[in-house]
């Protein structure tokens, strides 16, 4: 060691202070002051002392620190240590700043900093506290994730104020957004973000905002969208796949840091292999250990090899099932009385002694007459028994007294739920809640497989509460799938959701592989049907990643596909469908839908041919429900119709008809009928039929035949269909097929001949379908207008009014909402009117007064929250369970008699939800419970303008006026002096 170098690391912080120490030597330094209480504390001294001589004020005036001065070459550097007196301590404090400050100023102008990346980097410890990357280049160097393991608050990087104040001053909106992220400070990073220039690198780290405030939907569409266009986007690439990890998706999230790490950058190339080897080492841990316990099972069962203790604890679901197929195929009680250790082990797990006690009495039995049957039973589960005995031998376990072998010979014999009967009398007997909870699984699985949907929920929702208390795992897990799947056949997406999480928090827990698999493909299809493509792409990759078996694959490449018809790239979506394996049947459901659409966006001769074999065959092996039938029908006359549109006309139509036999009840049928109409609807305008188009548009909804004044709008794919009569009753229409993208400008959907002959028009009745309806701008300010939101309703004759006012709502505080201005609005006098305020606006009193109400104005905040409701929602004062949001859904419940005129004065409050076969929002609710008009904005609105605005809008309302004539009356009043108002977007729903 040299003489002038210190013996002891801690010997170097005045040389550090002074930035006289090697690139190598500071960056080893900086490591050990971040855990060094005593240097932090030297180092305070020494700038403290520092600043009363004023060098700090140089250090802030200048970009660059000037060198020190130099030394004699012969003079040894000194060790210094000081022992300050704390009067010292205590005046230095008193003149200078405190340590994180000046430490950040230090460390922000010190040589070898290790970002490379000059002054302005903001590099301020020497590992960082976000694992996301930032593409800021001041901050985008590699450094160490390091946190602290003490549960305390996230550690925030020392970014001084003084350098965010350069960086406002030079307008890098960009780099004050990454200062104000590492400080914590999310709101700020946020705002920043948002009004820097639009670039690859910014949207990026706005993903890393909603990453870091659990936005994770949000992040990936930033993320996807950065990359559709830059594929090799490091920073892109790494926060997609945190963003992934964190959805619980770790297959697609290794691959992800798998492309990182081939782009070979310093120190994130290796940090990305570890973690994409973290993930993998976790996943085929959780698989080999389920595959393991399989195999346990098997033998356990066959030849009765213990079944390891420790792997009955990792998956006690397998580990049951496979201890009481076990019991059955027992031959003697040896080998039953072997099973009581692992009985033992999973009512540990269960609670009770339920195993225990069933494998004492079976040991007890007869096996001179068991063990012929126990045989037998074995000859079932190694699929070796011949199948023309299936009828006598179950008789014949019925009449020996050894029924519970029926538990476990039906559902392998593929008997459930034809035999259900005797199924469940065989689990009654026994009184296992795990064989009863399966019982009844079972029957709601053949109640779903009939259509009814309502009986087979019902069912399931009973069972589940018996499960819970129970706490049956695995069985727990199998409910919540086919509760998640009736959900979202009902496209009750937000319940399908949440029971779709949970049963896979219960398969995670539990270790269950393929069930965890069959509830990822639940939740890609449940993204799929709100148009949310990034996250159903992802949740689809992993499940391709986990369940390599064929019908799994061919459903993921299908689904994928239905994603890039929709996008409106043809080829992309038959290449898809292409990769598909070949499996027992040549496509399913959405495969077929796919190749109807190729037929007439690719076509090629044998595409038609394809769909109708396709569909015979699925029909054949008994894979349709009765709203799936439905469904098939629209799907081939979809595809007949691009060759033979008479005969593709006669399958539409077939397909409305039952589809009103089955009713709403069947959602895929009442899907299948909204289909047919929209086919209809665009064939008509192909046509140039403006006549038969409109009568298609009222004959859906069940409203008059349009006669003057009268718009209908379809938008579908590439095709676009506009038909209206005008004032005086004539026709018009206008039909294209040139868009190339799923984007639209609805301000321009409506052909400046057809706006013309309806601008004499006292009031245009518009029809529209998704994804037209509700959106602000479809006609000119100047019209009153409607989007048609069901049949019409007639103002009841009531002797009173009997209004209904909500405001001065109070929110639940977690919301973090700002309160909004307080009613000052005059009312119209009412002795009967109703207002609901502050706590006691909860959303069960307003539902229960929304009854008889003959006029509504509810004045709260409006908000989209996908974990509560598709559509937005009104944001209530808290019940007493904290339930605070009155959705779409429980408003369409209401029978609203006073058939009330609506306003919501609400952030918003008309956004619809992404429904391909109908429009859903709350207007939409509202209308269907019976309101007979419903004004609403899809956009934000400023509170201090909303009360007096719609006010007036309700006081021309209480006049006379037709809710639409005022509403345009009053945003003509606005715009006179205001052409950019909020108001625009006001809408009516009628």
């Amino acid at each position: 060691m040299s003489a002038l170098e210190p013996t002891d690391i801690h010997d170097q912080v005045q040389a550090f202070a002074d930035g006289e120490l090697s690139p190598e030597e500071a960056d080893t330094f900086r490591v050990h002051l971040g855990t060094c209480a005593q240097c932090q504390a030297d180092l305070d001294d020494i700038l403290q002392l520092q600043a009363l001589s004023s060098r700090l004020v140089d250090v802030e005036q200048q970009e660059v620190a000037p060198a020190p001065p130099p030394r004699q070459e012969a003079e040894p550097r000194r060790a210094f240590r000081p022992a300050w007196s704390r009067r010292n301590r205590v005046a230095a404090a008193a003149l200078a700043g405190s340590l994180a400050a000046v430490l950040a100023l230090v460390v922000l102008r010190s040589p070898g900093l290790s970002t490379g990346q000059g002054a302005e980097a903001l590099a301020l410890a020497p590992t960082r506290s976000l694992e996301a990357r930032l593409s800021w280049e001041g901050a985008s160097a590699h450094r160490p994730y390091g946190v602290l393991r003490s549960g305390e608050e996230r550690p925030r990087e020392l970014v001084p104020l003084q350098k965010l104040a350069k960086l406002e001053e030079a307008g890098d909106l960009h780099g004050l957004a990454t200062g104000h992220l590492l400080r914590g400070e999310r709101e700020q990073a946020a705002e920043y973000l948002q009004r820097a220039p639009a670039s690859p690198d910014v949207d990026s780290d706005r993903a890393v905002v909603a990453l870091s405030k659990g936005e994770l939907e949000e992040a990936l569409i930033l993320l996807d969208g950065v990359l559709e266009k830059h594929p090799r986007h490091p920073q892109a690439l790494w926060n997609r796949a945190l963003v992934l990890r964190e959805l619980g998706l770790d297959a697609v999230a290794a691959d992800a840091f798998d492309a990182v790490a081939a782009l070979g950058e310093p120190g994130w190339a290796e940090e990305a292999k570890e973690r994409a080897s973290a993930l993998r080492r976790n996943l085929e841990g959780q698989r080999g250990t389920w595959e393991e316990a399989g195999k346990a099972g098997k033998l356990l069962a066959t030849q009765g090899t213990p079944f390891p203790d420790a792997l009955a604890r990792a998956v006690p679901g397998t580990a049951r099932n496979w201890f009481n197929i076990s019991v059955w195929a027992a031959p003697t009680p040896e080998r039953v009385k072997a099973l009581l250790p692992l009985a033992r082990v999973l009512d540990a797990h269960y609670g009770g002694d339920t195993l225990e006690r069933y494998a004492t009495r079976v040991a007890g039995l007869d096996f001179q007459r068991r063990g012929p049957l126990a045989e037998r039973f074995l000859q079932v589960l190694l699929g070796t028994f011949d199948m023309k005995g299936l009828d006598a031998y179950v008789r014949e376990l019925s009449a020996t007294g050894n029924s519970d072998l029926l538990l476990g010979v039906l559902p392998l014999a593929g008997q459930l739920p034809a035999r259900i009967a005797e199924y469940e009398q065989a689990a009654k007997t026994l009184g296992d809640p795990w064989l009863l909870l399966n019982g009844e699984r079972e029957r709601a699985m053949g109640e779903y497989t009939r259509g009814d949907l309502a009986g087979a929920e019902a069912r399931l929702l009973r069972a589940l509460a018996e499960c819970q208390a129970a706490k049956a795992d695995f069985r727990c897990a199998q409910v919540e799938h086919l509760l998640s799947h009736i959900y979202k056949d009902e496209h009750r997406l937000v319940e399908a959701r949440e029971h779709a999480m949970a049963g896979l928090e219960w398969a995670r827990r539990t270790q269950e592989w393929t069930l965890q698999a069959d509830l990822l493909l639940v939740m890609g299809d449940m993204a799929r049907f709100r148009n949310a493509f990034a996250l159903t792409r992802a949740y689809l990759q992993e499940q391709a990643l986990r369940d390599r078996g064929c019908a799994a694959q061919r459903h993921v490449h299908e689904s994928l596909a239905s994603l890039h018809v929709f996008a409106l790239r043809p080829q992309a979506a038959r290449a898809e469908l292409e990769r598909a394996p070949a499996c027992e049947l040549p496509l399913f459901l959405n495969g077929a839908f796919v190749l109807a659409d190729l037929a007439r966006l690719d076509s090629r001769p044998d595409d038609v041919e394809r769909v109708r074999d396709g569909l015979k065959k699925l029909d054949a092996a008994g894979w349709l429900r009765p709203g799936e039938r439905v469904m098939a029908t629209h799907i081939e006359g979809r595809a007949v119709s691009t060759r033979d549109a008479e005969a593709g006309r006669a399958l539409l139509r077939q397909a409305i008809s039952d589809g009103a036999r089955l009713g709403p009840a069947d959602p895929v049928a009442a899907k299948a009928r909204a289909y047919s109409y929209s086919s209809l609807i665009l064939d008509a305008g192909n046509r140039q039929d403006w006549a038969g188009a409109l009568a298609l548009f009222a004959e859906e909804l069940g409203a008059p035949v349009p006669s003057r004044c009268e718009v209908g709008v379809e938008v579908h794919d590439e095709r676009t269909v506009v038909a209206a009569r005008g004032a005086s009753g004539e026709l018009l229409g206008h039909s294209d097929a040139s868009r190339r993208s799923p984007d639209f400008d609805v301000t321009k959907l409506v052909p400046a001949p057809l706006v013309s002959a309806l601008k004499p028009c006292e009031h245009v009745r518009v029809f529209a379908r998704y994804p037209v309806h509700g959106q602000a701008g479809l006609l000119p300010a100047e019209l009153a207008w409607s989007y048609v939101a069901g049949a019409k309703r007639v103002a009841p004759s009531v002797s009173a009014p009997r209004p209904l006012l909500v405001h001065d709502v109070a929110a639940p505080a977690s919301l973090g909402l700002p309160r909004l201005r307080s009613w000052s609005q005059p009312a119209e006098p009412s002795p009967r009117r109703v207002e609901l305020t502050g706590a006691a606006a909860t959303p069960s009193r307003l539902l229960a007064e929304l009854a008889d109400a003959t006029e509504v104005e509810i004045h709260a905040h409006g908000l989209v929250n996908l974990g509560v409701s598709d559509a937005s929602l009104l944001v209530m004062a808290p019940e007493a369970g904290g339930r605070y949001a009155l959705t779409a859904g429980e408003v369409r419940r209401q029978q609203l008699k006073g058939a009330p005129v609506v306003l919501l004065g609400a952030c918003q409050a008309a956004r619809t939800a992404p429904y391909l076969h109908a429009p859903w929002s709350l207007p939409v609710a509202f209308a269907e419970a019976g309101a007979r008009a419903v004004i609403a904005s899809p956009i934000d609105i400023p509170d201090a303008e909303a009360g007096p605005f719609f006010s007036r809008v309700m006081q021309r309302i209480r006049s006379g006026t037709p809710a639409a004539v005022a509403l345009r009356d009053e945003r003509i009043r606005v715009l006179s002096s205001q052409p950019d108002s909020w108001v625009k977007t006001v809408v009516v729903f009628e």
